[in-house]
């Protein structure tokens, strides 16, 4: 009778097998059988498996918070290595252009909330070359002012952009991880079109949304860029991330947008992270809240609203969503053209009513007299 891995002692396969499986190979591993599965659930494979894919979690503090987790590392894995995907297709938001918002959602959204954790990973082909963590305080100014976070070599916190602090953002070196980028391009005029296109295939990055409190997790990044191109102004190379998610009103739709700007270094030899920043837009192109980011991430955590965490498979389907995105984009600019001639034709209406009336009452007035 052929042995079966039931006939393999557990501390062979555990030592000598499952730590070459990556996480979604030791997922499917688990599912084979009730035995596979107990053997999978050692939060050590877990956490070895988190830290090599996402370097930064190995900060002492983000490792407290993962450590709370229902299943721990594995738990952090099933909430972070999946894409956010939401439906758009199933929502209208022509319905919440016209009408108020609520402020019912955003009240309930930060209640439980009291700090959040960014944890950041760039990679080029299989190389970490970029890794920060950031802490974000909840706080009246952070739920009251536009919400972004700001990374870069010199400043780590989390920022507004009208200059004052929309949060509380911590900083911290350790485990801080900075190379360049191992590629030759003109010092003057920066990437080319070729390797702008590389860089679009060959660049993932991961940004892992944490929130202590709800012990859940979200990757907020498209992983890959959905463009990227070169600022001739500052020579610098941008590359572009986007999920599109639905707003604090379920009806409408945001941009999550990471933006990574990449430096070139001296004679053109390699490319270095200068800035990474992270912020939330709606389709008029104005910045969110703190709080109504609260209420958007509150509802990626939950997979609320159509939001599911799936793993993408093609660039195509990376691009459906935003491409949606910039479509309802331009119809609602051109919606807001149409009610604003609406306005002013019934401004231009009304004038000539006053003007027609003053014009009979002085009609009349003169036949009286």
């Amino acid at each position: 009778m052929a042995p079966t891995l039931d006939d393999i002692h557990p501390d062979i396969i555990q030592t000598h097998i499952l730590p070459l499986l990556d996480g979604p190979s030791l997922s499917s591993t688990a599912a084979a059988s009730p035995h596979l599965k107990t053997l999978c659930s050692d939060d050590n494979l877990w956490s070895q498996i988190c830290t090599s894919t996402w370097p930064s979690i190995a900060h002492p503090r983000v490792q407290h918070a993962i450590s709370t987790f229902p299943a721990g590392h594995r738990s952090f894995f099933e909430d972070s290595f999946p894409a956010l995907i939401a439906d758009v297709s199933r929502r209208n938001p022509r319905r919440s252009w016209s009408a108020p918002k609520s402020d019912s959602d955003l009240d309930r959204s930060f209640q439980t909330s009291s700090e959040l954790i960014s944890a950041v990973d760039l990679r080029y082909l299989d190389d970490v070359v970029y890794s920060r963590v950031n802490f974000t305080k909840i706080t009246p100014d952070f739920l009251s002012s536009a919400f972004g976070v700001e990374l870069n070599d010199d400043v780590y916190t989390s920022t507004n952009r009208s200059g004052s602090g929309s949060g509380s953002g911590s900083k911290d070196v350790v485990n801080r991880i900075s190379r360049s980028i191992d590629l030759t391009v003109d010092e003057i005029a920066g990437a080319d079109k070729l390797t702008l296109s590389h860089l679009k295939q060959s660049v993932t990055l991961n940004w892992i949304l944490i929130d202590p409190t709800r012990k859940r997790a979200c990757n907020l990044s498209s992983i890959k860029p959905v463009f990227a191109r070169q600022d001739w102004v500052t020579n610098e190379t941008l590359l572009r991330f986007v999920t599109v998610l639905p707003g604090s009103d379920p009806n409408e739709i945001v941009k999550c947008g990471i933006k990574v700007v990449l430096g070139v270094g001296e004679k053109g030899v390699g490319l270095y992270v200068k800035e990474v920043v992270l912020k939330l837009m709606d389709l008029d192109s104005g910045m969110l809240s703190g709080r109504e980011f609260l209420v958007i991430s509150r509802g990626a955590f939950l997979e609320e609203n159509n939001v599911r965490r799936r793993k993408v498979v093609d660039d195509e389907e990376r691009l459906r969503c935003y491409k949606l995105f910039k479509e309802m984009k331009r119809e609602k600019k051109k919606w807001m053209e149409k009610e604003e001639r609406k306005k002013e034709m019934a401004i231009q209406f009304n004038y000539a009513v006053i003007f027609v009336s003053f014009f009979l009452s002085v009609y009349f007035l003169f036949l009286l007299w």
